[in-house]
Formats: C-alpha cells, structure tokens, sequence
C-alpha cells in the first residue's frame, strides 16, 4: 500500500513535469519508506514540502524549469526517509524528520524566492555581491523566504506529527545557512567546456558533455551539499530540543 501511493503521487509529480523518470522512482522509494515506518502524519509533511517546493520553481521569473531527478530527489528526501525508518527504535527519530525536512523546505523556498526577488545577493561568507543564484549567495528575500520554509513545516509537523515547532524551525533555518556556507566555501564550482554554462553538478541538463570542476573539493556538488545541509537540520533539531 505504501508503495502503490508513493508510486501514484511521484508519477502525478512526473505527469506535471516537476520529476524526470528517475526522479520518479527515488520519490516513490523515499515516500513508501516515510508512510510504511512512520504513518500517514510524516508523509503528508513530506508531500507538502515537496508539493511547495515544485510551485514554487513554476513560479515566473526564473529561467526554465527542470525536472528534478533521482540525485536531487536521495539528497532532500534520504536523510528524511532514514529518520522514519528508525522511528521505531529511537524516541527522536520524529525531530529528526521534521529537521531535515525543515532544512530542505527552507533552502528551496530561500533559493526560488532569492533568485526571483533578491536583486543584490551577497556571499554568506565574504559579502560581497554575487550573481542571483550563486552558491552560498543569500539576499533579505531568500533569507526569509527560508525562514517561511522552516516555519511553513514546523507548523505542519506539530499538527500532523507533534514535536516543538521552535527547535524545527530554527534547525530549518540553520540548514539552509550550513547550505549557503558550504556554498561558498568548499563547495565545487564548474563550467562546461561545450556550452559554456557553470551548473552546480557535472552531469547538467541540455548537454550531454560532463563539466570540469573548476575550484572546490572534488565531489562535493550541489546535492552532496543539500544531504549535509538536511543531515544538519536534522541533528539540530535534536539537539535544540534537548536544550531548549
């Protein structure tokens, strides 16, 4: 049953074009996982996140809109989709979730709203201006649009799941913000020697040529970047609640 609902939201999500066939698949793997070891209440928080997370990017403004595909999809949802599976061996695995859900819900409304309304983005680390989009740029829209994120799954996790909505949202947020430092400091940055473009990741949508890293650690691309940042806000969460 957990697998034949995931797989009807996640193929819907791929109808309406905000998941390639991969992507697909991950989906229905993460939230079979979700709604078979932690219930209804942990799904429907997932499904809101990721539901909020694709109107947002069909929002104008933006140039295109791309799938998401099964990396994105392990690197949101995975760290989220452990904590459910470990609900019933450990008391905190429901912070945990709501954590790093907050944290993924909190970078993707940050970077949508940012890219659209932050004029004048400046790096997290050395504040100098930045192209809208850069990694680890953050601007006054972005930052409270993940503000509105973390706060956005808090309010859905006490109601659908329980827990404290304070340490939930303020793990959110400060995901987004171990994000953006990871952004701008070791994250890799590339460019594709055929088309010229400087993607987050080496396998990059339109072209089939992969792009050579230019700076940063190897392996540490965009996706990598968000399972940290979600990883974060999940131990966060934990750890707030505990001293809170």
């Amino acid at each position: 049953m957990a697998l034949a609902a995931a797989g009807l939201v996640a193929a819907a999500a791929r109808r309406a074009g905000a998941l390639d066939s991969g992507g697909a698949v991950a989906a229905t793997l993460v939230g079979a996982s979700v709604l078979r070891f932690a219930g209804w209440g942990p799904a429907f928080v997932l499904v809101f996140f990721f539901a909020s997370a694709s109107a947002l990017s069909a929002l104008p403004g933006k140039r295109g809109r791309s799938r998401r595909g099964a990396r994105q999809v392990i690197a949101n949802g995975s760290v989220a989709a452990v904590a459910a599976v470990l609900q019933g061996a450990s008391g905190w695995a429901d912070l945990a979730f709501l954590g790093a859900v907050a944290a993924a819900a909190a970078d993707t409304w940050g970077t949508e709203i940012g890219v659209r309304l932050g004029k004048r983005p400046r790096s997290i680390v050395t504040f100098r201006p930045q192209p809208p989009g850069t990694s680890g740029a953050i601007s006054v829209p972005g930052t409270l649009a993940a503000l509105a994120g973390a706060l956005a799954v808090a309010a859905a996790g006490v109601w659908l799941v329980g827990g404290p909505a304070g340490a939930v949202a303020l793990a959110g947020l400060a995901g987004s913000l171990i994000d953006s430092l990871l952004g701008a400091g070791p994250q890799a940055a590339y460019r594709c020697p055929t088309c010229g473009a400087q993607p987050e990741v080496a396998r990059h949508a339109g072209c089939p040529e992969r792009a050579r890293r230019l700076a940063g650690l190897p392996g540490l691309d965009n996706d990598v970047v968000n399972l940290l940042a979600t990883a974060g806000g999940a131990l966060i969460a934990v750890v707030l609640d505990s001293v809170l």
